[in-house]
């Protein structure tokens, strides 16, 4: 084998292992529906890091797993509280404690008079966190 056969096989792993390394990494999400608005819109879409809640922070917006059965794959929402934060004033109706338990956090979206969020699901699991949107990507125009 030459070295630049060689040099060409480690050079296309290299690359197929960027690759892996991104899908793990990074999400691009697309909003749907407006209850993020008047920061998100129905179609905007967001470059998200894959995250875990320690590294999560009130205010951030997070990509959640739907737990409707109908609906998309995902939930857009911003991040109210976290383990050992009060909870919100506006969450109350929804769960019975005064601190976020360890493993949830709890959820709003910006445009309350339409979102699905803490106020009717209650506290979100740990588990349900796919990423934290990093930022919104340019829109794709038609070409």
């Amino acid at each position: 084998m030459s070295r630049a056969f060689l040099a060409a096989v480690c050079g296309l792993a290299g690359l197929a292992l960027l690759a892996v390394w991104l899908r793990a990494t990074y999400l691009v999400i697309r909003v749907r529906g407006d209850s993020m608005a008047p920061a998100l819109h129905h179609g905007d879409r967001l470059l998200s890091r894959r995250t875990r809640l320690a590294a999560l922070r009130n205010g951030q917006i997070a990509v959640v797993l739907n737990p409707r059965p109908t609906g998309s794959r995902f939930l857009v929402k911003r991040v109210a509280a976290l383990p050992g934060d009060p909870v919100p004033d506006w969450a109350r109706t929804a769960v019975a404690d005064d601190l976020v338990p360890a493993g949830r956090f709890v959820l709003i979206g910006d445009n309350t008079e339409v979102s699905f969020d803490s106020r009717e699901h209650g506290f979100f699991n740990a588990d349900d966190l796919q990423a934290v949107a990093l930022r919104k990507l340019e829109p794709q125009h038609a070409r």
